[in-house]
């Protein structure tokens, strides 16, 4: 009996591992082979659980897109914002002490204070944005991460 649930407990393992590893590869097939986006795209990135690397991810073109929020609407992805701030995101919810973060491609966004944080997306480094999802920079082949943080 030993050995019959040593062998379901590895194929259950099998299993997720290998869920795990189609929903990254899955999330990262979205980008063009040379690791940037197409000209007029980007990414619109929602982690949905960074210990899983879980995203949902939205490829959309630039064309009429301002800032986050403008990202938002146009993949149709549900929020609420206070002030030019995202409360929440796309049914993400927050526990006591967390936050949602924004992290961005695009260079003129980055936090350059010394709280800066980077992550990596699909080998992409994003850097956490130093400005609100209303002023962040749309531009070709950029990359928006929403997610959230522990404070």
């Amino acid at each position: 009996m030993n050995g019959i649930k040593k062998k379901i407990i590895a194929a259950a393992l099998a299993v997720a591992l290998t869920v795990t590893i189609i929903a990254v590869f899955a999330a990262c097939g979205e980008r063009a082979d040379d690791g940037s986006a197409d000209d007029g795209r980007m990414y619109l990135v929602i982690e949905r659980s960074a210990d899983e690397h879980l995203y949902s991810v939205f490829t959309l073109g630039t064309s009429g897109l301002g800032n986050a929020f403008d990202a938002l609407d146009a993949a149709g992805v549900e929020y609420s914002e206070s002030g030019g701030f995202i409360n929440s995101v796309d049914g993400i919810t927050l526990g006591e002490n967390e936050f949602v973060y924004l992290y961005t491609s695009v260079e003129s966004d980055f936090d350059v204070s010394q709280y800066a944080v980077t992550v990596d997306w699909c080998g992409i480094t994003l850097v956490s944005s130093g400005v609100g999802a209303a002023q962040m920079t749309i531009e070709d082949g950029c990359v928006i991460l929403i997610g959230k943080i522990r404070w």
